[in-house]
Order: structure tokens, then C-alpha cells, then sequence
């Protein structure tokens, strides 16, 4: 995509101001210590005033730069208008198709398109090979699972691995945010953990214990497969924040291999049951605003 300026979709309206990065020598370092080389692809997305699509042109990347205000993207056409290897997109990132060939992201987003974000990066058929996001702390340790296990964790440990590599001063922002900001990195695992079958599955049996929370072990699993999990693995917490990833893939394999397939129908739809209940959540969060 770099090298083509062009004009999408623009019609959404910024409820929130972004919190700008403005430490252009911290941004240098985290590239240094990041994945990101000479030879990628990078998408930024609500580039703002450009300081990170500055970053990374300096560091050699073919870079894609998406911006949603108006006088932001007329910034960013007179600073990079001689660039050939920066690609300006004015509009909704939400609605740009992403890159076919590998690609990386690294990105100050707006805080409150996160959850947006990284559903359409998770959940794309091509989703980038590596990724950092400037976000929200409380936000980052939800996703990557941090201080306790979570549902939004645990939909994405199987084909990512999350962490935090860095937690900026609140000074490092113009304006100053009044919480904790970080940087979340979301890598590809190179092996998938299951099929495409058993990732559907697997997504379904989190969503319905979840929503079942302590009651889900005894409908799905009988006492005698309890009491092996037990025995066998030492799983016998099953309040779900309590139970690690490692012991959830131990809980979904012994789902896959024992409990019947009447038992694995009650939990088939739970996926797309927590999409819609999101989707609805979010609408109304939006209405009140």
C-alpha cells in the first residue's frame, strides 16, 4: 500500500481527542528493540501529526499511514507529500482492507476504538505478523491475561502471544492522559495451537464456561472426569479467572477427547452468542455518548 495516497471512508465523527506521543527519541528506542526492520511493511494507524510515521520511514519500512481528522491529514500531506514509500489514507481504519503480503503494525491508537482494533486485526484472515499498540494499561493487561486469566485473553493465547514490553510517563503524551499508558505487543504464533475446527470449538467451550462461570464443570464434564483432572493435572479451582491458559488447553483437550457429542452441542453458538452481546453493549455505550 505505501506509495497511495487516497481517500476512504470518512464519515465517523472523533468523540474522543487522541493523548499524542510526543517523545520522538523514546520512539527511536522502542523500534530499536522491536521486530520492526528496513524491509517492512507498517501500518499506522491514527498516525495524528506523524511522529511514529516519521520513525519508522527514518528506520528504511514502507509505511501506511491512516488518519481520521481532517487538519491531522492535511499535516501529514505537506510533511510526507515527497515520500514515496508513505501511503496516506484519509478515513476509518475500521473500514481499510488490510495488506495482503506480510506486514506489521505499530501504532498510537485512539483509546477508544482498542477493542475495535484489535478484533479486526485478530479475526483477519491475514492478520500482521507482529504488532504494537500504545494503549491503555488496564486495557493491555485485560487482553494479555496479565493479573488474572480473562475471556478476551483466552481468545487470542492460541494464536498470539501478548505482552507488555513498555510503560511510558504520563508526561510522554501531549495531552497529558490521566492513566497509565503501555505498550502491548501482539505476536503471531508461527504454529497454530488447533485446526480451524478445533479453534471454533475451542472459542464456543471458553465463551459458555465463562457465561457459566462456576457451574460449567458439572454439565460438561461428568465426576469421574473430574476427579481425573484432578488427579492428573491438580485442576480443581474452577473459578475462571483462577484457571491458567495452560490448564484451560488441558480442560479443552479432555472435552475433545471424552465428553459426548450431546454435551458438545450445548456449547456450540456460545462464540457468536458474546460477538452479539458485545456488539449490543457497544451500542449503547455509544448512544449515551
Amino acid at each position: 500500500m505505501a506509495g497511495d495516497n487516497r481517500e476512504i471512508n470518512h464519515s465517523l465523527p472523533i468523540h474522543y481527542s487522541q493523548n499524542y506521543l510526543i517523545n520522538e527519541g523514546l520512539i527511536n528506542r522502542l523500534l530499536q528493540q522491536s521486530s520492526i526492520h528496513s524491509s517492512d511493511e507498517v501500518v499506522d494507524i491514527g498516525a495524528g501529526k506523524g511522529i511514529i510515521t516519521k520513525a519508522l520511514l527514518n528506520r528504511g519500512c514502507r509505511v501506511t499511514a491512516v488518519e481520521l481528522d481532517e487538519k491531522n491529514i492535511l499535516y501529514l500531506k505537506k510533511q510526507f507529500e515527497n515520500e514515496k514509500r508513505c501511503a496516506l489514507l484519509f478515513g476509518d481504519f475500521m473500514e481499510l482492507p488490510l495488506p495482503e503480503g506480510n506486514y506489521k503494525i505499530f501504532s498510537n491508537i485512539p483509546f477508544f476504538i482498542t477493542s475495535d482494533v484489535l478484533n479486526k486485526i485478530t479475526q483477519a484472515k491475514n492478520p500482521p505478523i507482529d504488532t504494537y499498540l500504545i494503549l491503555q494499561k488496564q486495557a493491555a493487561m485485560k487482553y494479555c491475561g496479565a493479573m488474572e486469566t480473562t475471556l478476551k485473553s483466552l481468545l487470542l493465547k492460541p494464536r498470539f502471544n501478548m505482552m507488555i514490553v513498555h510503560q511510558f510517563s504520563r508526561n510522554n503524551f501531549s495531552p497529558r492522559p490521566n492513566v497509565d499508558i503501555v505498550l502491548l505487543r501482539i505476536q503471531k504464533r508461527n504454529v497454530d495451537e488447533f485446526t480451524i475446527r478445533e479453534f471454533e470449538l475451542y472459542r464456543d467451550f471458553i465463551c459458555y464456561c465463562y457465561k457459566n462461570n462456576k457451574v460449567f464443570p458439572k454439565r460438561i464434564f461428568t465426576y469421574r472426569q473430574l476427579k481425573e483432572l484432578r488427579k492428573r493435572h491438580g485442576i480443581s479451582n474452577y473459578q475462571t479467572s483462577a484457571i491458567t491458559y495452560e490448564e484451560w488447553i488441558i480442560l479443552f483437550k479432555c472435552f475433545l477427547q471424552y465428553v459426548s457429542d450431546e454435551k458438545k452441542s450445548q456449547v456450540t453458538g456460545s462464540y457468536k452468542q458474546y460477538l452479539l452481546q458485545e456488539s449490543k453493549l457497544k451500542k449503547q455505550f455509544r448512544s449515551r455518548e
